[in-house]
């Protein structure tokens, strides 16, 4: 005789789901405990190190003030501090001055090419600035820049040189033109996201154009001009390449080249690096607080619900002078440095002049295949740069994911130590990584995984925060079916979650993949010879005198930059229309539980 069982599939389906809920908090326990000892390593520690650091003598090892009372009493210590504020302030001027008229320009008015016109700044977004500074020594040395070879030409032999790039005037200019993408890109974003209406209604009642700009546009978009200031000095105050390459050959010193003259020193002053950190991360931390208070206001992106494209303005008789205005930040950024880096990049002695005789792949294949130095460095550069972009995405999404869903008491200071690095200059970063990992018992100096490390750590706020954009637009309904029936929290997230999230992943690896394989500073003094990467190989090659191989390396980076962000777009959208087209399937599938994971 049959036994009739008098369980509801209800008590069925749960008596299921029981053996996966108790694994929950064990399970809960080891991720968050994983995800915190990351935290506490990457972020945490290497900052607690600078600051512990900074309050010990190099000598003795004691605890001390002596550090900071240095700092304030040395002229030679305070020089740096004030060079420093000169070009952070002039840079952020600079870019203002120029990105917000060329952001006004591209997305209000009838300029030609304006698309060609944001492809190019952005082209000078992507550029290591260091790089621009190597294309234009070429173009502006005061005794060998062609510029002054020019000049000279039409002057007379005698004339002095017309342009000294190695000068805080040098300096400032290449700071400030490959700073103004940052205010370009800020700007152009708070115009294109605004609403026209009342622009509109100014033109209808007969405002000019500039009265309208002035009165109504500028205002509107004034927090984000404000914010992009900011940003614009922090890059100017935290830039390493560019003075050391323009500031340091004429003995002008700031503060990321003064920290890396302390290492130089024998026996290095570590401790007193630390110490002369503090300022320019006391600076940075302030600013970005600020910047925080005025974009988070947000009282001037939309006037009404929706905003719509209004008509475009019409610059007359202005229009083409306007268009050759705003050629001029892609002359000077793009194509004056990139025809120099590669003009001589293609040259077997740079000396000898153009010359069909002279023109040579020579170098190229030196970098590529006929020198084991550079070409560890490039696989360096590709190979630590996919291994940190990956970490730092993965990190990064999945702690995105604990403070979007809440899956933990206290889940905000995941994101706000995640959030951290973000105020932490690279040199600093550099530092503090040497100070935390250079010692026993995690003394990772010259592993592969110190860089990587550092590279995952200062651009994790970048993955977290594009991590949780995308999680944003993700509803959890379907998280929350998948729990019901049974499934774990962590194939709920592979597989469910991960998918939703789709080509947003890929755009957020490219993301932070770009910059992590043009950074200098956080690498400068963490690298070996066996751990070098391309941008540390330029660095530390310039002073050698081979201009040839500088040029054909950073050509070959810019190659690789330029090529990466190409592909970024067409990957991503690619993605997303696979997931798109699957989307269907996968919430039937992921609705039964049969998704695998």
């Amino acid at each position: 005789m049959g036994v009739i069982s008098t369980d509801s599939p209800d008590s069925a389906a749960a008596a299921t789901a029981r053996p996966a809920m108790a694994r929950v908090p064990l399970a809960r326990t080891v991720v968050f405990g994983a995800v915190a000892l990351l935290l506490f390593l990457l972020v945490v520690l290497p900052f607690g190190w600078v600051l512990n650091n900074s309050f010990h003598d190099d000598l003795t090892g004691a605890w001390t003030l002596g550090n900071y009372a240095r700092i304030f009493q040395s002229v030679d210590l305070l020089e740096p501090l004030f060079n420093s504020l000169l070009l952070a302030v002039a840079t952020a001027v600079i870019a203002v001055g120029i990105g917000v008229p060329l952001a006004w320009l591209v997305s209000r008015t009838d300029l030609p090419f304006r698309r060609t016109i944001r492809v190019l700044t952005l082209t000078a977004f992507v550029t290591p600035s260091f790089i621009g500074a190597t294309g234009w020594i070429l173009l502006a040395a005061p005794n060998s820049g062609w510029l002054n070879a020019l000049w000279r030409s039409l002057a007379g032999a005698e004339a002095g040189p017309l342009l000294n790039i190695y000068s805080m005037t040098g300096a400032i200019f290449i700071c400030g033109i490959y700073t103004v993408p940052y205010s370009f890109t800020m700007v152009s974003s708070a115009l294109d996201e605004m609403a026209v209406e009342l622009e509109d209604a100014a033109a209808t009642l007969g405002s000019g154009t500039l009265r309208t700009m002035l009165s109504i546009t500028i205002p509107l978009v004034t927090p984000a001009v404000i914010a992009s200031f900011i940003l614009s000095f922090i890059q100017g105050l935290t830039l390493f390449g560019v003075p050391a390459f323009l500031l340091t050959p004429t003995g002008i010193p700031v503060v990321t080249t003064k920290l890396a003259e302390f290492y130089q020193l024998f026996p290095p002053e570590i401790y007193m690096a630390a110490a002369y950190c503090m300022p320019l991360l006391l600076v940075t931390a302030m600013l970005f607080w600020m910047r925080r208070r005025i974009l988070g206001r947000k009282q001037f992106v939309t006037i009404s619900g929706k905003s719509r494209a209004g008509r475009r303005i019409a610059l007359g008789a202005a229009r083409w002078p306007a268009f050759g205005a705003a050629l001029l930040l892609p002359l000077v950024s793009v194509f004056l440095p990139y025809a120099a880096l590669l003009l001589v990049s293609l040259t077997r002695a740079w000396g000898q002049g153009l010359s069909w005789e002279n023109l040579s792949l020579h170098w190229y294949w030196w970098a590529l295949f006929g020198n084991s130095e550079t070409h560890t460095a490039i696989v360096n550069s590709l190979l630590f740069s996919t291994l940190a972009a990956t970490m730092c995405v993965m990190l990064g999404t999945v702690v995105a994911y604990i403070v979007e869903r809440r899956m933990v008491f206290g889940a905000s200071l995941f994101g706000a130590v995640a959030t951290v690095p973000i105020i932490i200059p690279g040199i600093v970063m550099s530092v503090g990584f040497f100070a935390a990992y250079t010692r026993a018992p995690l003394n990772l100096y010259g592993t592969p995984l110190l860089l990587v490390a550092a590279f995952a750590a200062t651009f994790l706020p970048i993955a977290y925060a594009h991590g949780g954009s995308i999680l944003k637009g993700i509803g959890p309904e379907l998280e929350r079916a998948a729990r019901s029936l049974g499934a774990g929290e962590g194939r709920t997230f592979l597989s469910i979650t991960i998918p939703l999230m789709g080509g947003g992943l890929l755009s957020g690896w490219f993301l932070v993949f770009i910059p992590i394989i043009r950074e200098l500073s956080v690498a400068v003094f963490l690298i070996t010879p066996k751990t070098n990467v391309m941008t540390t190989l330029i660095y530390n090659a310039k002073d050698g005198g081979n201009y040839e191989a500088v040029c054909a390396m950073s050509v070959l980076l810019l190659l690789i930059t330029l090529a990466l962000v190409a592909a970024a777009g067409p990957l991503t959208r690619l993605t997303t229309v696979r997931r798109t087209s699957r989307k269907s399937g996968r919430k039937t599938a992921s609705a039964e539980g049969v998704l695998p994971t």
